[in-house]
């Protein structure tokens, strides 16, 4: 007969457990009496099961015990013993009595000291006695998926649904590892086999996960519906379903599904702040603020609120909610920083921005933001020489902020003093070495100063530490291709700025103008023709809009090109012209 005990269903021979208590206990005594010479009983096979059974459950609690609170290295160094001591009673108890319930204890206490090898050691063994256990196959998939082997997790999973192809527990495990892989395909195509019968309230969420990241919007929503209603406190699909309405601009259905989801228990404050974004995008602040107002009166939601409005440039209702601060005892700095916000993009008074500005505590988390928005107040008030005192201070306080050197190296550029700009950034680079924003300003220095090979010298040094750096590639690039230079190379770089910014005028200006340098005049016409719809005031893009058109022998879309270009003003507009009386 088999005695189940307590949670842990660890089989346990019957025997007289209190008589084993009582023996216990008696040998504690013994030990106490330094008189008396040490004796023990021999335990029976069964008793020792028991014995150790019970001292692993000790060792279990203390280890949940040692595990919570602060880890001081006294704790580390008691955690490590405590398991140690527990994987020798449980080896013991598994040589004598294996079981399913015991390896997954293993695994446990390998898994909690992140010994990650060990864990995958205990839950492969235990495979070999029970391949078809479904909790072990999922551990030891998840084994995989900390040390990125998502193949092999998927590998897991994929040859216990072979054998087990109606479990919906793994398939839906095994569809949440696509998932966070961004494998839609395969995800839905594991998924949609499920009997529409079977499929629980998860098995729907998934599915429109699945669908949403191929862009099956409504199949998405069809699916997060049928998940709501198998379980309509699923806050999760609630929220997706929201969110889906959202992106197919329904919504009116979006406000209906946050709205209902603010009545559910233990709402997160997201929800709130979503329909207040959705509120905004509906031009109806007055309920926004409502729903603000009606929210936890928290720091970190009320100035997350706030800046919501801010960014809607809803400055009024940003105010109000703002100014519960000011009825508290201890104003929080960020209230002062984005007020300042408000007077300067809303009411537009810069003297009003800097009077909060400077009630920001030099202690505060703010203080170095604040003193970068001060220098760019007054900056725009032409108070420069107060403005660089501020720069200063912030350079002195927080030497490895970059954006105070980019601060004082535009504020000497304007001035016309390039020498003094190029000073700060070095000095930039200096504490901060290898900075690319820094290294990319003084690029451009170099380039309005006709100093191109520097300039690529800058570059190229940002291209080396940091190859997805949009800009520098496509100023190389274009450099290159203005050159006639390593055109091949010139290609290769804009088209990997294009990849990383496909919306950039700028780049696609690049990237049609080394198709001209390398006679693709057809490709280039296409590319120019979008990058001049993108930034249609750039003179540069319309002189070479003019210079691609005729290359094609469009002698109208060149004159086109050529005339637009002279109406900005452009520094060329001499070889312009000629190009124009030319055609």
């Amino acid at each position: 007969m088999i005695q189940h005990t307590g949670s842990s269903r660890c089989p346990l021979r019957i025997i007289a457990v209190s008589a084993l208590l009582a023996l216990l206990m008696l040998q504690g005594c013994a030990g106490k009496k330094a008189a008396q010479p040490e004796f023990k009983l021999p335990l029976s096979p069964e008793a020792q099961l028991t014995y150790d059974y019970l001292v692993y459950m000790d060792y279990r609690t203390r280890l949940g015990q040692a595990l919570s609170g602060i880890k001081t290295p006294q704790k580390i160094n008691e955690v490590a013993r405590l398991q140690r001591d527990a994987l020798t009673v449980l080896n013991r108890i598994i040589a004598a009595e294996p079981q399913e319930k015991l390896y997954l204890d293993k695994f446990a206490l390998y898994w909690t000291s992140q010994q990650v090898d060990e864990a995958r050691a205990t839950l492969k063994e235990a495979l070999e006695k029970y391949p078809d256990s479904r909790d072990l196959n999922i551990s030891l998939a998840n084994t995989y998926l900390v040390d990125n082997r998502n193949a092999d997790a998927e590998g897991v999973l994929k040859e216990y649904l072979h054998k087990k192809p109606d479990d919906l527990q793994v398939t839906a495990h095994l569809a949440r590892i696509y998932l966070e892989q961004k494998k839609f395909a395969q995800a839905l195509d594991i998924l949609k086999v499920i009997p529409k019968d079977k499929r629980t309230a998860q098995i729907h969420y998934l599915h429109a996960k699945a669908s949403a990241g191929l862009g099956l919007t409504r199949q998405a929503i069809r699916s997060l519906n049928k998940a709501v209603e198998d379980k309509p406190d699923f806050l999760e699909a609630w929220g997706e379903l929201a969110y889906m309405y959202e992106l197919e601009k329904d919504y009116d259905s979006a406000e209906q599904i946050y709205t209902k989801m603010l009545e559910f228990p233990d709402v997160s404050n997201h929800i709130r702040l979503r329909l207040m974004e959705l509120c905004l995008k509906l031009n109806n602040p007055e309920r926004a603020l409502k729903l603000a107002i009606e929210g936890p009166r928290s720091k970190a939601f009320l100035l997350e609120a706030a800046q919501l409005f801010i960014s809607g440039r809803f400055y009024g209702q940003a105010s109000i909610l703002l100014d519960l601060f000011a009825q508290q005892k201890s104003i929080p700095d960020s209230y002062y920083f984005f007020k300042a916000s408000i007077a300067y993009e809303g009411e537009e008074n810069p003297e009003k921005a800097l009077g909060y500005l400077k009630k920001i505590s030099p202690q505060s988390e703010h203080y170095d933001r604040s003193l970068q928005f001060r220098a760019h107040l007054l900056m725009d008030l032409k108070r420069n020489k107060e403005a660089l005192e501020v720069i200063r201070t912030g350079q002195e306080k927080f030497p490895e902020a970059v954006n105070f050197y980019l601060l004082e190296s535009g504020l000497h550029a304007e001035a016309g003093d390039i020498k003094s700009a190029k000073d700060a950034l070095l000095r930039g680079n200096k504490n901060v070495p290898g900075h690319p924003k820094i290294l990319f300003q003084l690029g451009v220095l170099e380039e309005q100063e006709g100093n191109l090979d520097r300039t690529l010298q800058y570059m190229e040094q940002i291209i080396s530490s940091y190859p997805d750096h949009a800009d520098a590639l496509n100023f190389v690039g274009y450099i290159l291709a203005e050159r006639g230079e390593q055109l091949d190379r010139a290609m290769v770089l804009i088209s990997r700025a294009n990849r990383l910014e496909p919306d950039n005028g700028y780049i696609l200006d690049s990237l049609a103008w080394v198709n001209y340098r390398l006679g693709n005049f057809e490709e280039a016409w296409k590319i120019i023709k979008r990058a001049v719809s993108l930034r249609d005031k750039q003179p540069e893009l319309w002189d070479h809009y003019g210079d691609i058109a005729a290359a094609l022998g469009k002698k109208k879309s060149a004159a086109k090109g050529y005339r637009k270009a002279l109406k900005l003003e452009p520094q060329n507009a001499e070889q312009i012209r000629r190009k124009l009386e030319e055609l």
